[in-house]
């Protein structure tokens, strides 16, 4: 791993364009590669496997603990942080909980995943970040969820 890709949540942090001027930006854009070369640091473009590798090294926590505390089949936990799984929302969002991350660190992660992140107009999704805002375990938000009459994370458990 290159050590531009090893700062990269370092480098997310310094981030001095809004989402709303970068947008501006390539609205007006005529060439969208040299909009791309021009704000190469403002773009997201790691993967999910290096990223969450990222979060692993930046919480200190054993892949083992993120994906019990996510209350994940173990086996599936690891498939998602090598690679060979390319898990769904819900269980990505399980994973967030495993650390547990900050939204925008959520975020990242959907993202990276390739599902949409978490969306503040959303009911079910507002209750996930204000569980990830409290530090809440995903069964907690679970209990949240449910008492909402909302989708849990955890269906298949």
């Amino acid at each position: 791993m290159t050590d531009m890709k090893q700062n990269y949540l370092e480098v997310l942090e310094d981030v001095e364009k809004s989402t709303e001027e970068l947008m501006h930006e390539l609205q007006k854009a005529e060439d969208v590669f040299a909009f791309a070369k021009e704000n190469e640091m403002e773009l997201e473009s790691v993967s999910l496997t290096e990223l969450l590798e990222q979060l692993v090294n930046k919480y200190q926590k054993q892949k083992k603990d993120i994906i019990k505390d996510a209350g994940l089949d173990m086996t599936y936990g690891y498939q998602i942080f090598d690679g060979r799984k390319k898990p769904r929302r819900d269980k990505l969002l399980q994973l967030v909980f495993g650390f547990p991350l900050t939204v925008d660190e959520a975020n990242r992660v959907l993202r990276a995943g390739g599902v949409s992140g978490l969306y503040v107009r959303c009911k079910r999704d507002t209750i996930c970040m204000y569980c990830l805002q409290q530090k809440m375990t995903v069964g907690e938000c679970d209990d949240l969820l449910d008492q909402a009459g909302e989708e849990t994370l955890m269906q298949d458990k």
